[in-house]
C-alpha cells in the first residue's frame, strides 16, 4: 500500500501561459523574481520552499492532450506570507510603482490578518498577507 503522506508536500506551482518571454519578464522586471533554470518553453523561478515554474501553454500539450486543460487560469490565488503588516503595505507601494496591477488596496480583515491583492498578466490572482500581532495560522481554529 502507498504511503499518502507523500502527497503532502507541494514542490512546485507552474502557470500555463500563452507568451513565455512576455510572463518571463513581467515576474523579473515587475515582481523581481529571480529565474533558477530555464529550458525551451519553460522557466523556474528561485523561491523558498516551494518553485514557481512557467510553461507555454502549447508546449503543455505533448504532456497532456489540450482536452484536458479547459479554461486556463483564475482557478486559484497564490498567498505570500510576509513578516509584518508593514511590509503589506510597502510591497503594496513598490509592486504598483513597478505597474503591477492591484485589485484590492491593503485592509486589514477581522481574523486577524492584513492582505493586498494583485493580478498578473495573466488573471493570476495573488495574495500578499501579513497576521497582525497575536493572530496567525491555527488561531482561528481555537476561538
Amino acid at each position: 500500500m502507498a504511503d499518502l503522506n507523500m502527497l503532502t508536500k507541494l514542490n512546485d506551482i507552474c502557470f500555463y501561459v500563452p507568451d513565455l518571454e512576455e510572463a518571463v519578464q513581467f515576474y523579473t522586471e515587475k515582481m523581481g523574481f529571480e529565474i533558477r533554470r530555464r529550458q525551451p518553453g519553460y522557466v523556474e523561478f528561485l523561491f523558498q520552499g516551494t518553485s514557481l515554474s512557467l510553461w507555454q501553454v502549447d508546449g503543455v500539450y505533448h504532456a497532456v492532450k489540450k482536452e484536458h486543460l479547459g479554461a486556463i487560469g483564475h482557478h486559484f490565488m497564490m498567498a505570500i506570507n510576509v513578516p509584518t503588516i508593514k511590509d503589506v503595505d510597502e510591497l503594496h507601494e513598490e509592486l504598483i510603482g513597478r505597474g503591477v496591477e492591484c485589485i484590492a488596496p491593503p485592509k486589514t480583515f477581522p481574523f486577524g490578518a492584513r492582505a493586498v491583492y494583485f493580478k498578473d498578466i495573466i488573471g493570476n490572482i495573488w495574495e500578499v498577507f501579513a497576521w497582525v500581532e497575536g493572530n496567525g495560522p491555527g488561531i482561528l481554529i481555537e476561538r
